[in-house]
């Protein structure tokens, strides 16, 4: 089985190499995901955790792509380069 962290982290080695080539972003669709990091065919009961991973990874300039066409669970443009995976979060000091 495989778990969130290492389809997160294949999504990071990704996302690395494109913006060392310089690109400006990268799609990943999780079906192509899923079947590059777990050898086992896909299988539905699983593919909850890479699309986890996908969600986890996504900023705010990211976006969901929707292709009616098709059946696939999830495909994300990840927008380059990465600054941070996720917004910074402000809190107000405590009185």
């Amino acid at each position: 089985m495989v778990s969130t962290d290492q389809f997160r982290q294949e999504i990071r080695s990704r996302l690395e190499l494109a913006s060392a080539r310089g690109g400006l972003d990268l799609t990943i669709e999780c079906g192509e995901l899923y079947r590059s990091v777990s050898k086992p065919p896909v299988s539905d009961r699983w593919m909850i955790f890479c699309c986890n991973a996908m969600r986890a990874e996504m900023a705010i300039s990211d976006e969901v792509i929707f292709d009616h066409a098709k059946e696939t669970l999830l495909k994300v443009k990840y927008r380059l380069p990465r600054t941070r995976t996720r917004p910074l979060v402000v809190r107000a000091p405590r009185a």
